[in-house]
């Protein structure tokens, strides 16, 4: 709305076709970003339950980790699942904007299943703060989807690789702050909760 003459031009004047990259080969003579959205609302399976896992397990022999866990009784149904980790995660707010952040359910849900499972978290990692934080808070690693997409997007590998070299030296410096002196110990009590 701010940059009327930049929309004119792209959704209208001759910035067309637009289209979904990773599903483009998938949806043929698709010209319309509505054709590639009705593929995938075709594609998503809203009758997906816990027991679906067993097909999984019947042509996959290694580990499952489930993703998108926000609950508490979520997580524990991974672990009658029998999964063997979880990310917990809000895909970065995509579906639900209102949803509550990985970082805010990352405790309860470390809470909720003690040792059994692995617990990861994505969505929010932003900085090696962000990283210390969740390790902080349970997590036994942290993925990061926009930092390296906007890094790779910005300058290649090069600019991922410098991303993460930030990443690390921020992480450092946390660690130093907070007198952790290994990520394996960062408990609860460097966030004075």
């Amino acid at each position: 709305m701010t940059h009327p003459e930049w929309s004119w031009d792209l959704f209208v004047a001759g910035g067309r076709p637009h289209t979904l990259g990773n599903v483009q080969d998938a949806v043929k003579g698709g010209r319309r970003v509505t054709d590639f959205l009705s593929w995938i609302a075709r594609n998503f399976d809203r009758s997906v339950t816990w027991k679906d896992l067993d097909f999984v397990r019947e042509v996959w022999d290694g580990p499952i980790v489930i993703k998108g866990v926000l609950d508490a009784d979520d997580a524990r149904d991974t672990v009658k699942a029998g999964a063997q980790g979880l990310i917990v995660s809000n895909h970065g707010g995509r579906q639900l904007d209102g949803v509550k952040s990985s970082i805010a359910a990352l405790p309860r849900i470390v809470d909720a299943v003690g040792g059994d499972l692995e617990v990861y978290m994505d969505g929010g990692v932003r900085s090696g703060l962000d990283v210390l934080k969740a390790l902080s808070l349970g997590a036994k690693a942290c993925f990061v989807g926009r930092a390296w997409a906007y890094a790779l997007g910005a300058g290649g590998e090069a600019m991922v690789s410098r991303m993460l070299g930030t990443l690390k030296s921020e992480l450092a410096t946390a660690m130093i702050l907070t007198g952790c002196d290994d990520v394996k110990a960062a408990g609860r009590e460097l966030l004075d909760l």
